[in-house]
């Protein structure tokens, strides 16, 4: 029941404000390595990449391994690391692109090996 001139909120406003709070809660409290390595481990969170100190992406933000536990960036810091993991990601690719011309040439064949020129099975002589 609202007071008399308080306008009514929905369940689903509520159930908004609600996972919007625990959401802030959850940004704003270190979290211990063991919770943040179950998170990788079930695909729930994503590490930038496969080197030391790799930042997190988790809950739309990513997170930095400190001393206290996993801290969330804030948003523009988060948006800034946003645009730099895609640079990072998009050089990686390249990077595996030109060290398999193949992989560019056909994908069907990436990660493949070529049959040799004495291949029995294709024919080759």
């Amino acid at each position: 029941m609202t007071e008399p001139g308080t306008p009514a909120v929905s369940w689903a406003d509520r159930m908004a404000l609600l996972k919007d709070s625990t959401q802030q809660r959850i940004l704003t409290t270190p979290m211990p390595a063991a919770a943040m390595e179950q998170l990788l481990a079930d695909g729930k969170a994503t590490a930038l990449g496969r080197f030391e100190a790799s930042p997190v992406h988790y809950l739309d933000r990513w997170w930095r391994e400190s001393d206290e536990g996993w801290l969330a960036l804030d948003e523009e810091a988060s948006k800034q690391l946003d645009f730099h993991a895609e640079r990072y990601r998009a050089a990686v690719a390249a990077g595996a692109t030109a060290a398999n011309p193949a992989e560019e040439a056909d994908p069907g064949t990436a990660g493949k090996a070529l049959p040799s020129a004495a291949d029995p099975e294709t024919g080759a002589a």
